[in-house]
């Protein structure tokens, strides 16, 4: 089993290469991203935190006990309280799990992309090498009828 014919040459190669740089470049482009929707989501929390203080503060709660109005509002700010505390831990989950990910990810596409061109090298020099053999063989056929044509001339054979 081998390559197809349209991953060989020149142009597969840098169209190799141009997919490895995109997926590095979108892996940066998806981290800045990352960090930040976490700064998003951490300020969101905290200015939900505070609009949930800011709706706690109640003048006259003596007033108000057993009020069906003000126990559907306390709800209502425990579960504004909760979303908050939801979001800031959401936060937190997503910058250490993901950025982890995302930074392992990167660093093995860079590691991936450095030894596809080492290899690529590599074969690229052999194959050059190669492909001259036949030449060098060629001359050194040559060189050595000459010797022999010259050695019969001379009559030294």
């Amino acid at each position: 089993m081998g390559f197809s014919s349209a991953l060989q040459g020149r142009a597969a190669h840098d169209a190799l290469l141009n997919r490895q740089e995109a997926e590095l470049k979108l892996l940066e482009t998806m981290k800045r991203c990352l960090v930040q929707k976490v700064k998003c989501d951490r300020e969101y929390a905290v200015s939900l935190a505070a609009v949930t203080q800011q709706g706690l503060k109640i003048d006259r709660s003596d007033d108000l006990q057993g009020s069906h109005i003000m126990r559907a509002w306390r709800s209502f700010m425990e579960e504004l309280e909760h979303t908050a505390k939801q979001i800031r831990t959401n936060a937190e989950q997503l910058e250490t799990v993901c950025h982890e990910k995302l930074a392992s990810l990167y660093q093995e596409k860079r590691r991936v992309r450095k030894q596809y061109q080492e290899e690529h090298t590599k074969i690229a020099t052999q194959f050059s090498h190669t492909s001259k053999l036949p030449c060098v063989l060629a001359t050194q056929k040559e060189w050595s009828l000459r010797v022999d044509i010259a050695w019969l001339e001379h009559g030294q054979i």
